[in-house]
């Protein structure tokens, strides 16, 4: 363990951005009896921080940071950001909530379940837990997920910790090293935050790099990106014991899918654990893929088929993900908030038939070509946010397109269309994008679809 983590007595620490995290690792230093300074960019947010245990110093001035015995980044702020190009330049050590977290916790016998991808980390992270808490394992939920590591209470019982991981917050990590590394999947993502591809699977890679043969690492394999990431693992001469997981190939020592049903192969039994309508009502290949992680993981650990027949039915969507709203026998209202790049985007919409889709927001740097195969269930688009007209330029070739400006416009144009129409409609939100045009976060985003349905089908 590195000694900054031993003790934070009498040291100086600084913490960079007042998000949740940040505001986690200010309340875990206050208890180790740490002296703190913050500093955010945002003025809003200085003016709105008061703690009489901290104070506020700017932390780009030369003078001020150098004093400092180690620096902690929230998972917000970029690599390149000029503090932490500083605090590197001076010599001072940099952290995050996942490291300091890690280090202090593993040597209470607990044990590490770490989860991240480009999309499914919340579904499986919140699947596993549950699977776990139904059947009596103490286990306890965080990260990236909502509720910061640091903030987390801890137990003298050894548990299991069940985390979400960022790429944000991977990219500060340096020991970690946990029991069981999952990543659900594999697409670019965040390049703008990373400044290449190279550097967000770089970052992925780093909750693997430090496991052994007494880790477990699960690789989703079923596209070119997560089979090079289990290709650069399994070259290892040291490396953990790894189970790939795929819907579209029959693996030995694997969970794989045949014709519907869910089979054990781990032990090259082939024992069928039950049909996927059985064990789940989630929609779409890419909850396939999330049950088998969290199946794998689960089953190493202990659980046997019987628990997962019990309680992974149970288990209820996330909000935001493919979440209904509000059905009748005319229309459906789906919020898939949390489909903020075209991959996610891609699957929702291999999920319905005869879909009224609403789309925008602030673009990645994707092609819409991407979804060319998946819009003959498309009969019209209203799209939102900065790039509405992009949508509507390319897609107008397709199917009907209008640019609705916002959500309550888009959900108004909805309605009207399907009163057009005979057939029963699935009004699809799924914006493959960021919300960060019109929103604070894709939370945000859902909450006003979600509320701006209620309000209108109230009419």
């Amino acid at each position: 363990m590195n000694s900054h983590n031993k003790n934070f007595k009498n040291k100086l620490i600084g913490v960079l951005g007042l998000g949740l995290s940040g505001k986690a690792v200010i309340r875990y230093l206050i208890n180790k009896s740490a002296k703190i300074v913050v500093w955010d960019d945002s003025i809003k947010i200085r003016s709105k921080f008061h703690n009489i245990s901290v104070d506020i110093k700017d932390l780009s001035i030369k003078e001020n940071i150098k004093l400092l015995d180690l620096l902690f980044i929230s998972p917000g702020i970029r690599p390149n950001h000029p503090i932490v190009i500083l605090a590197k330049s001076l010599n001072i050590k940099v952290s995050g909530d996942l490291e300091i977290f890690w280090q202090t916790e593993s040597k209470n016998k607990n044990k590490f379940i770490f989860i991240t991808g480009s999309n499914g980390k919340s579904t499986v992270t919140s699947m596993i837990y549950h699977l776990l808490k139904c059947s009596k394992y103490k286990s306890t939920l965080g990260g990236n997920i909502g509720i910061p590591v640091l903030d987390l209470q801890i137990s003298k019982i050894p548990t299991f910790y069940v985390i979400e991981a960022s790429s944000y917050q991977l990219d500060l990590v340096k020991n970690l090293k946990p029991n069981i590394a999952i990543l659900t999947n594999l697409t670019p993502e965040h390049i703008e935050w990373h400044g290449s591809l190279k550097k967000y699977i770089l970052a992925k890679e780093k909750l693997f790099v430090n496991q052994n043969k007494n880790d477990l690492a699960i690789i989703n394999i079923d596209n070119k990106h997560g089979l090079n990431f289990y290709n650069k693992i399994n070259k290892r001469k040291i490396k953990p014991k790894i189970i790939k997981i795929s819907t579209i190939k029959q693996l030995r020592n694997s969970i794989y899918v045949d014709d519907n049903k869910i089979i054990d192969n781990l032990d090259n039994k082939k024992i069928l654990i039950g049909s996927i309508e059985g064990l789940s009502s989630l929609k779409g290949i890419h909850n396939v893929e999330n049950i088998l992680c969290s199946i794998a993981t689960v089953i190493h650990i202990g659980l046997t088929h019987n628990h997962i027949r019990k309680h992974l039915p149970k288990f209820k969507n996330l909000p935001n993900r493919l979440e209904s709203v509000y059905q009748n026998v005319n229309i459906e209202f789906v919020n898939d908030s949390k489909a903020t790049n075209l991959e996610s985007c891609k699957v929702a919409l291999k999920c319905f038939d005869r879909i009224i889709w609403i789309a925008g927001g602030r673009r990645k740097n994707e092609e819409f070509k991407y979804l060319k195969n998946n819009l003959s269930n498309i009969e019209a688009g209203f799209f939102i946010g900065e790039s509405a007209n992009e949508f509507v330029n390319y897609f107008k070739n397709y199917f009907i397109c209008k640019n609705s400006k916002n959500i309550g416009s888009a959900i108004e144009d909805a309605l009207e269309y399907s009163k057009t129409t005979k057939y029963r409609m699935t009004v699809l939100f799924s914006p493959g994008c960021s919300s960060f045009d019109q929103f604070k976060n894709f939370e945000e985003r859902g909450n006003v679809f979600r509320n701006a349905v209620n309000r209108y089908v109230m009419q």
